[in-house]
Order: C-alpha cells, then structure tokens, then sequence
C-alpha cells in the first residue's frame, strides 16, 4: 500500500519519535499525546493510529494488540515500537510487557481513558 500523502508530515514525526525513544512500546494514546495532537486536523487520534499503521506495514515499526475484558466490557489498545529497537514481539521487553503483567498494565491505562 503507498503512503498517504496526508498522512507523510505526521508518519515522519511519529517515526523520529519511536526512534528516539527505543527503550519501551507506546500505546496508540502516548502517541497521539506526544505527537499526534500537535497536528492540525479531524480525529487526530484516529489519524495517529492509521499513521502508526501505515509505518508498521511498511516495517518502519513494531506492533501489537492487546485485548482484555473488564466488567465494562472489552478494552483494546495498540503499542508500537521504533525498529532501531531490534525487537520483533512486545514481549521482548521484557517482563512487564509480558502476559499477564500486560494485562494488567492495560487495565490500569484503559481505566484512565473510560
């Protein structure tokens, strides 16, 4: 799939980002709070996350899903990572990016966003 053109500036950020922060996966909201809300249009967090979409089909990023069901029902949320990382799973993080710690850290982080 080609890049959208629309989506180039923010892509570019985000990349420069991921790369200089290595260390860790970020959450699709992490993103869009560092760098996605400094772009000027609709439904940025949307455009973040088809952004971060777009560099992780082109292999200029890592990512994952998460799922987990809560009394309120299901939260979801999307981490992605700089390639610089050398990492190919989350897991590779080591142990709180590992199941169920990360469990639990979704938990935490969607009970921030309800």
């Amino acid at each position: 799939m080609a890049e959208d053109d629309s989506l180039g500036p923010l892509m570019k950020d985000l990349e420069t980002y991921l790369n200089a922060h290595p260390e860790q996966p970020w959450c699709v909201h992490e993103m869009f709070d560092s760098v996605g809300s400094k772009h000027l249009g609709e439904d940025m967090l949307v455009e973040t996350q088809r952004a971060l979409n777009h560099l992780a089909r082109a292999g200029r990023a890592g990512s994952s899903g998460m799922v987990v069901e809560r009394s309120e029902g299901v939260c979801d949320d999307w981490f992605y990572w700089s390639s610089k990382s050398g990492y190919s799973e989350l897991s590779q993080f080591g142990r709180p990016w590992q199941f169920p710690a990360l469990s639990d850290r979704i938990q935490q982080h969607c009970r921030h966003r309800v």
